[in-house]
């Protein structure tokens, strides 16, 4: 058996798609965000707030995450709310923070199909 045929490889637009999330969140001021949010649901205000940082920047963050579907929103009268929308996202940032010695291992989330 050759070597391709063991596995197949995901195709260029699904290699594309995950460089560009990971790009996305590979800023500290969004894994900030990303952080604030898993633990739920938060005001823009609320975020800003947490960061220490003015609206348009933050806003900045939110929409870029929410472009690539990392982030959901929701408007409620003059608040709009933003929560994670792809879980997915956040057992990644965990697994990278585990290698990079950030918090304990927890192998089980960053092993395939959890």
């Amino acid at each position: 058996m050759r070597d391709n045929e063991m596995f197949s490889l995901p195709d260029a637009d699904r290699l594309q798609h995950a460089a560009d999330i990971l790009k996305t969140v590979a800023h500290p001021a969004r894994l900030r965000i990303i952080d604030l949010l898993e633990r739920g649901e938060r005001a823009v205000s609320e975020i800003c707030r947490h960061l220490d940082a003015p609206q348009p920047y933050v806003s900045q963050h939110l929409n870029l995450m929410k472009a690539k579907a990392i982030l959901s929103s929701r408007r409620e009268g003059t608040l709009v709310y933003y929560a994670i929308a792809n879980p997915n996202v956040v057992k990644i940032i965990h697994c990278v923070r585990q290698h990079s010695g950030d918090q304990a291992p927890q192998w089980e989330d960053c092993t395939p199909g959890h």
